[in-house]
């Protein structure tokens, strides 16, 4: 990924707390902000500003994930990061 998007799949990861319907809530979010940026241009809205609003929320949807994992008790998967090895389990 380019121009910083993959940091933005890592935050949609913990925003949605592993649930996929919330991912997909998420990525809808994020996808809409990326093309809201050319349909309010035509506004007088500046580039630059509108260029870091899916940055912007990336950052708050990882504070949202923070603190919905610690209230809430989700956390990741115990094996994440694990390496699977077949047959060993």
């Amino acid at each position: 990924m380019t121009a910083g998007r993959g940091w933005i799949v890592v935050a949609l990861t913990m925003f949605s707390l592993w649930d996929p319907l919330r991912a997909l809530a998420g990525s809808l979010l994020f996808g809409g902000l990326f093309v809201g940026q050319y349909f309010l241009q035509p506004y007088g809205i500046s580039p630059n500003l509108l260029m870091m609003l899916p940055y912007l929320a990336t950052l708050a949807a990882l504070v949202q994930g923070a603190t919905a994992s610690t209230t809430r008790g989700r956390s990741a998967p115990a094996a994440l990061g694990i390496p699977y090895e077949r047959g060993e389990r």
